[in-house]
């Protein structure tokens, strides 16, 4: 039997929410989620997710309850613009509230993945973070694996990692191999690759205890001294009103914009496999043409599916100041053309 005809239109998304030792309370308090009172904290809300270990839904018209995944591989055509439904959604896009420091960790390539999982390339826009904050980023210069290892087994593998300093509104790349950590206080939006594959090669002796990964993460972790990149400012970007590529890879291309409070964006963008929209900050609406608008508020999750594209974005004032305007973070993934 045939599936019944796809309707088009812009899909809300339900994440499901991830409990972590070190998550915190914006996702419900800043991002307004209706987060669950039992099993937490949670850390983690995996907004577009068709990974087995956790998939998103949708929260809105028609197809509202429906898992994320299951639409794409009932219409794939008209969800991502392919013939045949990937078997994965190649990207998993989440908000992640670290209240205290994450592990230190690094994530494998598809080339270094275990059986039956891909590899993780990643990017972050930070959305809050205290004044003086920090990543871990990178291994120091000529840090190689034994060096590493020496660090891991004296317990300094603190001296042996970069640090940068990150203000909200920058945006950082994460190749795989990048020995990296998120630290406390801070609040982001992060695309990658659709895979959940995690090497943590220090945890801070967080108790409970947690497995750790040395063995992998000694394996797969870069001793080249690269990634030496720095964020990027995306509030100093000199264009507002238009879309700026952040980064373009082999699996995604990442894109920004930014309104000031009543202005209306003109989209141009083709839409060939479907986009991915979070509001990373203030608050809008969505316009579709033949359809009522939908209110964008911080925090959101849209799909715009496949060949959508007479949509348009408006800034609406808020309460606070330092809000009045609209910043949207747009993804697209690059392996389904």
């Amino acid at each position: 039997m045939s599936a019944p005809p796809f309707e088009r239109y812009p899909l809300l998304m339900q994440p499901f929410y991830s409990p972590r030792p070190w998550g915190g309370t914006r996702l419900a308090e800043t991002l307004h989620k209706d987060v669950p009172r039992e099993n937490g904290p949670y850390g983690e809300a995996w907004e577009l997710s068709d990974h087995p270990d956790g998939r998103s839904t949708v929260a809105n018209g028609p197809y509202a309850g429906r898992l994320f995944g299951d639409l794409v591989r009932e219409y794939p055509r008209m969800m991502c613009g392919t013939e045949r439904a990937p078997e994965r959604f190649p990207l998993l896009v989440k908000y992640i509230d670290a209240a205290e420091d994450l592990s230190i960790q690094v994530h494998p390539s598809d080339a270094t993945a275990p059986a039956g999982e891909r590899g993780k390339t990643e990017c972050w826009y930070i959305m809050d973070c205290a004044p003086g904050a920090e990543l871990i980023y990178g291994l120091q210069p000529g840090v190689d694996a034994e060096r590493l290892r020496e660090a891991v087994r004296a317990n300094r593998v603190e001296q042996v990692v970069r640090r940068i300093r990150i203000r909200p509104g920058d945006f950082v790349y994460l190749p795989p191999g990048t020995v990296h950590a998120v630290l406390g206080g801070t609040l982001l939006c992060e695309v990658q690759q659709a895979s959940n594959a995690t090497y943590r090669l220090w945890d801070w002796d967080r108790k409970p205890a947690r497995a750790l990964h040395i063995e992998e993460s000694l394996a797969v972790a870069d001793y080249s001294g690269q990634p030496q990149l720095k964020p990027v400012a995306v509030e100093s970007l000199e264009a507002t009103r238009e879309w700026v590529t952040l980064v373009r890879n082999d699996y995604f291309e990442v894109r920004t914009a930014r309104w000031e409070a009543g202005e209306l964006s003109e989209n141009s963008l083709p839409n060939p496999h479907g986009l991915i929209l979070n509001v990373v900050a203030g608050q809008g609406s969505l316009k579709v043409e033949g359809q009522p608008p939908q209110p964008l508020r911080l925090g959101q999750t849209w799909y715009l599916p496949a060949g959508l594209t007479e949509w348009a974005l408006e800034a609406a004032s808020v309460e606070q100041p330092v809000d009045e305007y609209l910043r949207v973070v747009l993804s697209e993934s690059l392996e389904l053309s």
